[in-house]
């Protein structure tokens, strides 16, 4: 069979992958979320630049900034919190998006701008901090970093309003719960943060900022130690306040954990999975297979006979099955390398900012280092710890986004590293002193995962007990399922009526319609249970044949041969990119969605007979719309 036309569909569906899924993801979903969640940090960041002045002495005492810097921070702030305001409201499709973009870009750029003219006036200052006998308090640097972040996230969002206007996706924002609740749990723990340490400040008799700079390092367990409660009230109140903080800090990184499950798998999967498709497919198509025990060859072969065409199928399957496998593989190692990335540019770069603000206190690069390693581990040894205004501001920065990236790592290294350790000990175990049942030889198979041609003939020929339960007409044991419906029994009932009648065609068509029913309890089981179901070739064949309705399954009268089955789903490719290994949906949810489909359009033509004879028009009509092409003819 020759090359079925793929290059120019395959580039096609390639390029809207990469532009639709990568780089407008990104600007339609990522950027907003970016936005809804740093926004907030900046302006907690904003309102420490107005807690305390920006300017001290050496001595530790401050000094009145001039009113028109308060000013000027204080209008700042207003602009950002109604840039906040419009795009709460915004996501929340309370505003439209023509009217919110605006006012949320102009709003940040407007702050941005309006600290950096303090700001930059205010750096004059610092040429030489000793014989000036002025430092810069924590305030100055926080208001750098709410500058900062308000530029960013305006410039952002201004992506985000451009790729609209282009019409590359919809100007409204179609955020899931996960990723609104990651917003509102962000502003409420800066929230949260920032009261606690209000009530401390006055409590302990501490400064605002430095109280802050506690509180971080409190809830986030880390421990550094040098400032800890002293009275009996604050001691007393840290039992609440410690739990409540790490309760919602737990709650923020299970979002984020949940968001790189949900939207960034399912992008980078996407991505991952059209290029591996292509890559294969080309590979199978070759006249020179280089990678023959991974994926059978699909070239070669123009014999147009049933046989043939089953042959190709079943080649097709394993193909796309490999795609699935690579494609698990390499977006677990990549997500482990992105997030290894991370972690290391925020600790060697984390380390390099704390050593150059330390620098009056005669950190080395290693101490810097040393001490990053132990907060971002959160142990906190607590015999080294910043105490610059630049150390403590920076601090509370870097480690509200160090602490995330930590435990991101640690969940991707138990889906790669800790699963492999774990095999590679079970196979030394059975090696040595605890013998397994399998042979050395199988047992390097399944260590390194590289078994891919035993396996993929097992799947495509349907060696298991799940595809021969199906295929003997045996339901499987799931557990816990979903009770048969009245209409299921009603059918079983109508078939057995027209067995003892000696009415095969009535009694075909109610057996069909009791499999319908059937599968389809079946599949809400499954997916009920959330489990993750692929199904091997056979199972897959019988189903596709019972959605197509060509096809008597077991137990079914009449003359129709295993050769009609063929015939009723030969066109079928699995190599398409319409195919449901591929697709955003479980195997489960597509089958549960044909099935059910089919099940309407057979019921809708055995009530035909009691509607006027116009109608039926209509309900073709219907039925020629079903969306699973050639199954459903």
């Amino acid at each position: 069979m020759n090359d079925p036309g793929l290059d120019n569909a395959i580039a096609e569906e390639a390029g809207a992958l990469d532009h639709g899924l990568g780089r407008w993801w990104l600007a339609s979903t990522a950027y907003p979320l970016a936005a809804g969640t740093f926004g907030p940090m900046a302006s907690a960041f904003n309102i420490c630049s107005l807690a305390q002045p920006w300017r001290m002495t050496l001595e530790g005492k401050d000094i009145t900034d001039p009113k028109w810097v308060i000013g000027i921070n204080a209008v700042s702030l207003f602009f950002a919190l109604v840039a906040n305001l419009a795009l709460s409201l915004n996501m929340a499709r309370r505003i439209r998006f023509e009217v919110a973009q605006p006012i949320i870009i102009a709003g940040w750029y407007i702050s941005s701008v309006l600290l950096i003219s303090i700001l930059i006036p205010f750096g004059v200052f610092m040429y030489d901090q000793e014989n000036d006998g002025r430092i810069y308090t924590q305030s100055y640097f926080y208001g750098a970093f709410a500058a900062g972040l308000y530029f960013i996230i305006a410039s952002l969002m201004l992506v985000t309003a451009w790729g609209a206007a282009k019409g590359h996706y919809s100007r409204e924002f179609k955020l899931t719960t996960s990723q609104r609740t990651l917003m509102l749990q962000t502003i409420f723990f800066l929230i949260y943060l920032l009261g606690g340490s209000a009530v401390y400040a006055r409590v302990e008799n501490w400064r605002f900022l430095d109280a802050v700079y506690w509180a971080d390092y409190t809830l986030l367990t880390i421990g550094v130690g040098n400032f800890a409660p002293a009275t009996h009230l604050g001691r007393g109140l840290l039992f609440p306040y410690a739990v409540g903080g790490i309760v919602i800090l737990g709650l923020i990184i299970s979002s984020i954990r949940t968001l790189t499950l949900e939207s960034g798998r399912q992008t980078i999967s996407a991505m991952l999975t059209e290029r591996t498709r292509r890559f294969l497919i080309k590979e199978a198509y070759s006249d020179k297979n280089h990678l023959p025990g991974l994926v059978p060859s699909l070239g070669g072969n123009d014999s147009d006979t049933e046989q043939s065409q089953r042959e190709r199928q079943k080649r097709e399957f394993i193909t796309m099955r490999r795609v699935q496998q690579l494609v698990t593989m390499e977006h677990k190692w990549i997500s482990l390398a992105a997030s290894l990335i991370t972690w290391m540019a925020l600790w060697l770069i984390g380390a390099v900012v704390f050593w150059r603000s330390e620098s009056y206190g005669h950190w080395s690069y290693f101490q810097a280092l040393y001490f990053a390693y132990t907060t971002l581990l959160t142990i906190g040894y607590g015999e080294v710890y910043p105490v610059s205004s630049l150390g403590k501001a920076f601090f509370v920065f870097w480690s509200l986004l160090a602490i995330p990236s930590i435990t991101i790592l640690i969940s991707n290294i138990g889906d790669t590293l800790v699963r492999f350790l774990r095999d590679l000990t079970i196979f030394l175990g059975e090696i040595t002193i605890l013998p397994g049942d399998e042979s050395f030889r199988d047992r390097v198979k399944a260590i390194f995962q590289i078994s891919w041609k035993e396996k993929g003939f097992q799947e495509a020929t349907g060696e298991n007990n799940t595809s021969q339960n199906i295929l003997k007409g045996t339901e499987p044991d799931n557990g816990p399922a979903v009770e048969k419906s009245a209409m299921e029994t009603e059918e079983r009932k109508r078939e057995e009526s027209a067995r003892e009648r000696g009415d095969i065609v009535a009694e075909n068509l109610h057996h069909y319609h009791h499999l319908l029913f059937s599968e389809v309890r079946e599949m809400i089981n499954l997916a009920m249970s959330n489990v993750p179901k692929q199904f091997d070739y056979l199972e897959w064949e019988y189903y596709l044949a019972l959605i197509s309705g060509k096809r008597k399954p077991p137990g079914m009268k009449g003359d129709e041969s295993d050769d009609e089955v063929q015939r009723a789903i030969r066109d079928w490719s699995w190599i398409g990119h319409s195919n449901p290994l591929i697709g955003e949906k479980s195997e489960v949810e597509w089958l549960l969605a044909a099935l059910t489909d089919a099940l309407d359009r057979e019921l809708k033509k055995a009530s035909r007979a009691y509607r006027p004879p116009e109608d039926d028009e209509v309900d073709e009509d219907k039925d020629r719309t079903s969306g699973y092409g050639s199954l459903t003819d």
